[in-house]
């Protein structure tokens, strides 16, 4: 079945989400890709800067130092 979509633009809370579930990158997009089929994915620059901004305010050292494509 041909897909409809041109592409998809990821928010935040499905990033956050997908952190909270300890997702790495490669298992989000796998799910997006499984749910949606080969699309284009992509996140805005206004999710970019709420995802820097949550983690330069983390509480806790571990979570402000893990490296963004670790995800957990």
């Amino acid at each position: 079945m041909e897909s409809f979509l041109l592409g998809l633009v990821l928010d935040s809370s499905v990033i956050i989400a997908a952190e909270r579930k300890r997702q790495t990158v490669e298992d989000l997009l796998m799910s997006v890709a499984q749910d949606f089929g080969e699309v284009e994915i992509a996140i805005s620059a206004v999710t970019l800067a709420e995802l820097v901004h949550g983690a330069a305010r983390a509480n806790t050292p571990p979570i402000k130092e893990a490296p963004p494509s670790s995800m957990s």
